[in-house]
């Protein structure tokens, strides 16, 4: 690695959280390294991991000094963990990968913040995602409005960003108030609400990431868990988005469908 880049304050920093995924999470820090835009810093957040994955990071650390491990003591959940990350961060951009996800364009990080540098009211971009297995076989694809007009019309009813998609800028995280650590599902959807109050949304119209779906679902309790959160976040914020009626509606069939 060019050592001039060790010295460099990053533009951005990603944030990693994990817990228990040692399987997956040399992929996802790799997929990162392999990104033409260069000035960043990788945060991994371990939640307590049980598994193998300190040996792993620690080992990627000593090869590329912009990687940055931390472990929690104890499990603190997704929400303050996310948080801590970005506490952490030296960026004026943070990213976000989850650990079982990975990016699949070269180019993602270079696209989003020439975007974010030209438009400086451009709070969130994100981008069309494509999901797999766990062996990396394609599942479908997701693709998402790409304007902020069009993405403000569908977002009550259907979150327009995947968490490990995006970049947004630190700035206006902390005015916003962070991830509400209440949420330990849907924190995303919440966080990009309350961005949308102050900055524009957008996406570009192009597959980055890989979305890993894992065997066996969701448990009816979590499907729940999330349906309720979902229809909370949504009525907090009816009077600042549109189609809020439309979007109450596609949320009562949520949690109706989650108690079947």
């Amino acid at each position: 690695m060019d050592k001039n880049i060790k010295k460099m304050t990053p533009k951005i920093s990603i944030i990693i959280c994990s817990y228990n995924r040692a399987q997956y999470i040399e992929k996802a820090i790799r997929s990162i390294l392999d990104q033409t835009f260069t000035n960043f810093e990788i945060i991994v957040i371990d939640d307590a991991s049980e598994d193998n994955t300190e040996n792993i990071v620690r080992d990627l650390t000593q090869k590329d000094q912009r990687i940055k491990y931390f472990k929690n003591e104890n499990n603190l959940g997704i929400s303050k963990s996310r948080n801590k990350g970005v506490s952490l961060a030296q960026g004026e951009y943070i990213a976000m990968l989850d650990s079982d996800d990975y990016w699949i364009d070269n180019n993602k990080l270079l696209k989003q913040v020439d975007i974010l540098e030209e438009d400086k009211n451009i709070g969130l971009i994100g981008s069309d995602v494509l999901c797999v297995d766990q062996n990396g076989k394609e599942l479908k694809k997701h693709y998402y409005k790409s304007r902020d007009s069009d993405i403000r019309k569908k977002i009550l009813c259907k979150n327009q960003f995947a968490q490990s998609s995006v970049v947004f800028r630190k700035k206006i995280f902390n005015e916003v108030g962070k991830y509400n650590e209440s949420l330990d599902v849907c924190e995303d959807l919440d966080l990009w609400l309350k961005i949308g109050k102050k900055n524009k949304f957008q996406n570009l119209n192009k597959i980055t990431t890989a979305y890993m779906v894992h065997q066996g679902g969701i448990s009816k309790q979590r499907k729940l868990k999330i349906a309720t959160n979902i229809d909370k976040i949504i009525t907090e914020n009816k009077q600042l988005y549109p189609n809020y009626f439309w979007a109450k509606t596609i949320s009562i069939i949520r949690i109706l469908k989650a108690w079947i």
